[in-house]
């Protein structure tokens, strides 16, 4: 579970490096590659693309994990004092400093793990970014609520790297805002794609790439569902079939192995989406991101199975 740009934040106010002006993605280039979405699309029309964000794949492993440790450290610190308050260990030999330094060991993971749980409970369900084609400007929905908008023809885009909880490397898909001198780095945002191959990640590129520069009719085949958040909270089963997506290409037997773990995320993702609000784009972006009667290219979850929209 790859949370880059949470866990760590994404590091900026610093030079471009050389291996990201080696990975540069350039918005008038084409590659020779087949676009793909990877179930990132909310809605797309002839104006705009919205997508979700880089952690969208994965909700709800930062609430488990956190709540999993703060559930273990608290339980364990009233059990120890329960064992002392009752008088089942006598203060002999400094037994009882021992126990209670333990115990505030026990308290600080236990904020610990709360305050990773509180990196998506009560946030928002997702962080949307918009491709605005008609007038070629990004939005992006910060992790604080505010919105990044910068002109799409001014945005470095580039490869990036993240780490997984185990230490394996993923490549991701990002976008610097640069300082007027184009050599530093002022802000960074990532789309929604994070997977261990190179070739996946510029597949979804070129998916964005096109539509921006050639078209919806360049991309609409490659869309064939879209993620259910716009306006309303995630439904449950969308939810789930999100989670145990991130494991479909496993053999059969490891899929198995990730079952269990899998419930109980998607478990913790549903309260996640319970707990978060709903994201809305400012009046002043919400007003350039409007649909055309008629528009042929619209997709939205209504082209989902019902009981995934």
């Amino acid at each position: 579970m790859d949370n880059t740009g949470i866990y760590p934040k994404f590091p900026n106010n610093r030079p471009l490096t050389q291996w990201e002006r080696e990975k540069q993605l350039r918005q008038k280039q084409r590659l020779d590659v087949a676009p793909r979405s990877e179930l990132a699309v909310v809605k797309l029309n002839s104006t705009y693309l919205q997508s979700v964000d880089r952690w969208y794949g994965t909700r709800g492993f930062l609430a488990l994990l956190g709540l999993a440790i703060a559930g273990i450290c608290l339980y364990w610190s009233a059990d120890f004092l329960w064992i002392v308050a009752s008088g089942q260990v006598p203060n002999e030999n400094g037994l009882w400093p021992v126990i209670f330094t333990g115990c505030a060991v026990l308290l600080v993971l236990a904020l610990l793990g709360l305050s990773m749980a509180g990196k998506e409970l009560f946030r928002w369900t997702y962080y949307p970014i918009a491709l605005d084609r008609k007038r070629r400007m990004v939005h992006v929905f910060r992790l604080d609520g505010t919105v990044l908008s910068v002109p799409w023809d001014e945005v470095f885009f580039t490869l990036g790297r993240g780490k997984g909880i185990f230490g394996a490397l993923n490549w991701d898909l990002r976008g610097l805002v640069l300082h007027a001198d184009r050599k530093t780095v002022r802000e960074t945002f990532a789309f929604s794609i994070v997977i261990d191959r190179e070739e996946v990640v510029l597949a979804h590129w070129e998916f964005l790439r096109r539509y921006m520069e050639e078209g919806p009719a360049a991309v609409i085949d490659a869309v064939r569902f879209c993620m259910p958040v716009d306006g309303q909270r995630e439904p449950a089963a969308a939810g789930r079939e999100r989670i145990f997506a991130n494991h479909v290409a496993m053999p059969g037997a490891m899929w198995l192995v990730m079952w269990p773990f899998n419930t109980l995320q998607s478990w913790a993702r549903m309260l996640v989406m319970r707990t978060s609000r709903i994201p809305q784009w400012p009046p002043e972006v919400a007003a350039t991101l409007t649909v055309a009667d008629g528009d042929p290219y619209v997709r939205d979850a209504r082209i989902n199975p019902p009981d995934l929209r």
